[in-house]
């Protein structure tokens, strides 16, 4: 008897040690609208490892730096001219042009003949977008340059000046005849040099050029520009405006004939005759 009640006790302690057994749960499918899981990030190594990183994305522009000796030109009562460095570095190779611009404006021509032993104007023609000044220098022969293909951007004088617009209507053949006029006038002004200027270039990347500027300097910015051409293909340009105008006691006087045009006119005459006056008194008591 005790045997059988031992059995028993023994099977309910079996069944209550017995553990359940947990399943884990089945994956699903993943829903259309979940997004797709990403890679874990590694680290180090671009983003792309077809690609290097020292690959740049854009072509690079080639350097092209221009400073000038001054910033500007002063035209005094002594002024007699002035000569300005123009100094800078590129990337080889290539071929360097500055051209040198006066600020645009109206200008006109007068023709003269003579009429019974008497020099008369018997003809004008105004022409605008006239530059005031206009210099080039190059590194090497500038037609040469030009005829590579260099593009519309550097014009010579001659197509520079075939630009200018005539004020009113004249046939052809007297056009060109005022035209040259012009440039006549401006040459002797020494505002249209007749031969290019030069620039040095040293060490291959280093070049300057020497600026002239006349006498008769109009006032007002003008545009310095050098050019980097590479087979005849402008690849970098630098513009530098360079202010001229009058300093001292001449730009006040300037400036008091346009704004008090009638006192500036009766002081010219008052003066002139004290002069008159004062010259006579001496030469009396000589």
């Amino acid at each position: 008897m005790k045997g059988l009640v031992a059995a028993l006790l023994f099977c309910l302690l079996a069944s209550t040690a017995t553990a359940q057994r947990i399943e884990p749960p089945r994956p699903t499918a993943p829903s259309p609208s979940s997004s797709p899981a990403l890679p874990a990030p590694t680290l180090g190594g671009p983003a792309d490892s077809s690609v290097p990183p020292s690959v740049p994305s854009a072509p690079t522009v080639p350097e092209l730096i221009v400073d000038l000796s001054q910033a500007r030109v002063s035209i005094t009562s002594a002024f007699q001219g002035e000569s300005l460095l123009l100094f800078g570095m590129f990337d080889p190779p290539g071929e360097i042009v500055v051209v040198v611009q006066g600020p645009p404006a109206r200008e006109t021509v007068l023709r003269k003949e003579r009429v019974l032993g008497l020099w008369l104007n018997t003809g004008r023609q105004a022409f605008d977008d006239v530059p005031a000044y206009y210099f080039i220098a190059a590194s090497a022969p500038l037609q040469r340059l030009l005829a590579r293909g260099a593009g519309g951007e550097i014009l010579s004088l001659e197509d520079r000046l075939a630009s200018i617009r005539p004020v009113g209507w004249r046939p052809p053949h007297e056009l060109a005849r005022f035209r040259a006029g012009l440039v006549e006038v401006k040459r002797r002004e020494d505002l249209y040099p007749a031969t290019f200027g030069q620039v040095s270039v040293q060490a291959g990347r280093l070049f300057r050029a020497e600026l002239p500027f006349p006498s008769r300097l109009p006032e007002g910015v003008y545009d310095v520009r050098a050019y980097l051409l590479r087979e005849g293909k402008i690849v970098a340009a630098v513009s530098r405006p360079l202010p001229v105008g009058k300093v001292g006691f001449n730009a006040r006087l300037a400036g008091w004939s346009r704004q008090e045009g009638t006192l500036y006119g009766i002081g010219a005459i008052v003066m002139a005759l004290v002069l008159g006056w004062l010259g006579g008194a001496v030469m009396r008591r000589l």
